[in-house]
């Protein structure tokens, strides 16, 4: 269960977090971890990457110290490798591990830095992994999760007990998808997100790369609704992106919807509050007609800017003809970008996924010359 919190201010020396962690880590941590201005990265080569408590303790002692003396961006940084290395064990041994305390430490650093909608959706995995430990019955006493959603965000009871009856049956459904919380959080209502993501958070990218990479590993199934799954994550993360999976009209499917919550500051002022995505897991590159066929959904939906998700991506993109030509010639105020192959695997290596879209609108708006954004 996600740990009960502790105070943030800072402690008068002895640090007890300190003098608990040295007896779990060589002492050349505890020197690195006062001592070193760049201390994050070398620390997160020195902690034990092994799942025993005594392993787990140590990366969250260092964490909360950091963040007790208010260096919020390195705890967070720690507290977010310690929970990739849980999900690196989750993909070897393909068993669930709970991973509740460090998603409630990253939710309360982003609290700090005054990151709210962020902070909202790492508490909405911190209770799916409570839930699922717990088989939808979290206990208000005993997990950190239950009075941080309540008192805090405003989450009623009556909506925290059904997320969590509705988690727990996910999860009885579907175990090997459960084992990423991102998974679960995918299949339940947009209810939850009540806040407007700030300023300073709005171009944060905080994605799961494991997951996303054992999402890119099912796809070319031959239903093409793992990609459909892969893209609605990719657009979810973005603070502020409300997104809506395999949405039907009295006309059409739309693969997925996406609508953009709160104050309008950078690129995407240009999409519109509401755009739609289409998802082709196809062994060729999409042809013009599949092109052309999704800038007619955009027409009728009105919508100014849609994203193909080909993981092949289109045809003719090294001669800037066929569906490339397509792309660059459509003149009614709609803009198409494509995300290929490539795009998703530049994200698992942390790729910043909002820059990568900025940077394939800005080149399709204003026709730039593509070798200026290779990556």
């Amino acid at each position: 269960m996600a740990d009960e919190p502790k105070s943030v201010e800072p402690q008068s020396e002895p640090d007890g977090l300190l003098v608990e962690l040295s007896r779990l880590v060589p002492k050349a941590v505890i020197k690195t971890l006062l001592e070193e201005r760049d201390a994050v990265p070398r620390l997160i080569t020195q902690l034990p990457r092994g799942l025993r408590k005594n392993d787990q303790r140590s990366w969250e002692l260092v964490g909360l110290h950091l963040s007790r003396n208010r260096r919020f961006y390195e705890a967070l940084a720690i507290f977010e490798e310690w929970y990739r290395n849980v999900s690196e064990h989750q993909a070897k041994t393909k068993e669930h591990v709970h991973k509740g305390t460090p998603l409630v430490w990253i939710r309360d650093q982003h609290v700090n830095l005054d990151h709210i909608a962020l902070a909202q959706r790492f508490m909405m995995l911190t209770l799916i992994e409570d839930a699922l430990t717990s088989k939808g019955a979290v206990d208000p006493a005993q997990t950190g999760s239950y009075f941080r959603y309540v008192w805090y965000h405003g989450l009623s009871d009556a909506q925290f007990r059904q997320y969590a009856r509705e988690i727990a049956e996910f999860g009885k459904k579907r175990p090997l998808d459960a084992r990423y919380p991102e998974r679960v959080l995918q299949e339940l209502d947009n209810l939850w997100m009540t806040a407007f993501p700030t300023a300073s958070e709005a171009l944060l990218y905080p994605a799961n790369r494991r997951y996303v990479a054992e999402l890119l590993r099912q796809t070319s199934d031959g239903t093409g609704q793992v990609l459909e799954v892969l893209a609605e994550y990719l657009l979810a993360v973005m603070p502020g992106c409300r997104t809506y999976r395999r949405q039907q009209t009295y006309s059409t499917d739309h693969d997925i919807v996406c609508a953009l919550d709160g104050t309008e500051l950078d690129f995407r002022s240009e999409l519109g509050r509401y755009f739609v995505c289409e998802a082709k897991d196809w062994g060729r590159p999409a042809d013009v007609t599949a092109f052309a066929k999704f800038a007619r959904i955009l027409d009728s939906t009105k919508s100014r800017f849609g994203i193909l998700f080909s993981r092949k991506g289109i045809t003719g993109e090294d001669r800037t003809r066929d569906a490339a030509r397509e792309q660059l010639k459509l003149d009614r105020g709609i803009v198409i970008v494509v995300v290929d192959l490539d795009d998703i695997k530049a994200v698992i290596a942390g790729y910043n996924f909002i820059t990568l879209l900025r940077e394939k609108y800005e080149r399709v708006r204003l026709d730039l010359d593509p070798g200026k954004y290779a990556r």
